[in-house]
This record gives structure tokens, C-alpha cells and sequence, in this order.
């Protein structure tokens, strides 16, 4: 296997966990939150509620410019473009939950960022460091 599709593969692998990862806590928050008698969500303080504001809408707006931008140079920004992808799924995933749950629960969005901007950094960090030995922009 070639190193470039070494690099996809690896990509592609922590993505999808990542994506996995998301998943389940997102599952898990709104599934607490759906089920949870109106007793057990005050005192959590936290609620499903529609926050959509006109501050959530432009922060969409500037994160969709982002995705098209991503989209638009994906083959460029190799071996980069995944964990850019990551990072920007996280402020998606962010979003989400700041425009949808009021209380603690928002944090779960938080946490979500901060995973995908520490996996994405590093992966970045060790695709620019590691890039001189690895080659992997080489054939394009």
C-alpha cells in the first residue's frame, strides 16, 4: 500500500470514528433529554428547546462558506483536507446543540468542538512535521 493511501486510510479510519463518537453522544444527550420526566429536568436544568437566533444563522452561514471552500479545494489541501473536515464538523456539531438544548446539556456541543479541534490539530501537526519523510504530496 502506497504511503499517500496509507494517509487516506488513516483519514478516513479516525473520521468515521470520530463521526461514531458524535453520534453517540449526541444520541445520548437528546435521548436523556426526550425521556427524562419534567421532576428529573429540573433538576438538571437542561431542556430541548429551539434557540435559533439571528447571531446561530450567520455563525451557519460563515460555517457553510467554510464546507464549500473545503469542498471545493478537497484534492488541494491533501493530506490536510480530513482534519479540516473534523475540525469543521465539530463547529457543526457545536451549533447543533447551542441552537437546540438550553442548560448543561449545550456542553456536550462543547466537548464535541474541543475532541475535533485536538484530533484535527494533531493530526495536522503531524502530517506538516512528518510530510518531509512521508512524501505524500508527491504524484500529484
Amino acid at each position: 500500500m502506497s504511503r499517500k493511501k496509507t494517509a487516506q486510510a488513516f483519514n478516513w479510519t479516525v473520521f468515521g470514528l470520530l463521526v461514531l463518537a458524535g453520534l453517540v453522544l449526541a444520541g445520548d444527550t437528546y435521548g436523556s433529554l426526550m425521556n427524562a420526566t419534567p421532576d428529573e429536568l429540573d433538576g438538571m436544568q437542561s431542556r430541548i428547546e429551539n434557540r435559533w437566533n439571528q447571531d446561530m444563522l450567520v455563525f451557519a452561514g460563515i460555517l457553510g462558506v467554510f464546507t464549500l471552500f473545503l469542498v471545493v479545494l478537497w484534492k488541494r489541501l491533501f493530506p490536510h483536507n480530513v482534519p479540516l473536515a473534523i475540525i469543521l464538523g465539530g463547529f457543526w456539531f457545536m451549533l447543533l446543540f447551542q441552537a437546540t438544548v438550553t442548560g448543561w446539556a449545550g456542553l456536550a456541543g462543547l466537548v464535541g468542538l474541543a475532541v475535533a479541534l485536538v484530533v484535527g490539530i494533531v493530526m495536522m501537526l503531524v502530517y506538516a512535521v512528518g510530510e518531509k519523510w512521508w512524501r505524500l504530496r508527491e504524484g500529484r
